[in-house]
C-alpha cells in the first residue's frame, strides 16, 4: 500500500461568524441542542492528550447535535466540515476548516456536521461533552486515508 498523501488546512480562531456554518460557539451565541428520532442527551467528560493533528477520518451524527466546551482553559484544535459534503473524492477535501477552541469557550457541532477531535494543544484537554446517549448507532464515518488516500494536518 502507498503512503498516504497529505493534505494541509490552516487553523484559525474560533469566532461565531467562522464557525457558523457547522454550529454554534459556546460562550458567544445561543446555542441550539437538537434531538431526533427518540434518541436523549448523554453528559459526559472527554479527555484526550496532547497528540499530532492527523486526521486520517471524520465523524458526524444525524440524530443529536454534539457540545464539547474546554474545561480549565485549555486549548485545543478542531477540524470539521459541512454536511454537504460526502468524502467520495478528493473535491470535498477544500471544504475543511479547523478551529483553534482558546479554552474560553465550546462548540456546539450541528447535525450531520462532519468533525475529528478536539485535538489538545497543551499536555491534556479536558472537555464537557453533550452528545446522543446512543451515539454508538448514530456516527457516519468518512474514512479519508482508506478511501481517499489523504490525512489531514493542521497548520496552527
Amino acid at each position: 500500500m502507498s503512503e498516504a498523501r497529505t493534505f494541509t488546512v490552516r487553523a484559525e480562531p474560533l469566532t461565531a461568524s467562522a464557525f457558523g456554518p457547522f454550529g454554534q460557539v459556546v460562550g458567544q451565541v445561543e446555542c441550539h441542542m437538537e434531538l431526533r428520532e427518540g434518541e436523549e442527551f448523554h453528559l459526559d467528560v472527554l479527555s484526550y492528550d496532547h497528540r499530532p493533528v492527523r486526521v486520517d477520518h471524520l465523524n458526524r451524527h444525524h440524530r443529536a447535535t454534539q457540545a464539547l466546551v474546554p474545561l480549565s482553559g485549555k486549548p485545543a484544535v478542531v477540524v470539521v466540515a459541512p454536511p454537504a459534503a460526502r468524502f467520495r473524492d478528493d473535491g470535498d477535501l477544500r471544504t475543511l476548516r479547523a478551529f483553534v477552541m482558546d479554552g474560553a469557550s465550546g462548540i456546539n457541532l450541528g447535525l450531520g456536521v462532519w468533525h475529528e477531535g478536539p485535538f489538545a494543544l497543551a499536555d491534556r484537554v479536558d472537555l464537557v461533552n453533550v452528545q446522543g446517549r446512543h451515539v454508538e448507532d448514530d456516527n457516519e464515518v468518512a474514512y479519508l486515508e482508506r478511501d481517499l488516500g489523504v490525512v489531514v494536518e493542521v497548520a496552527l
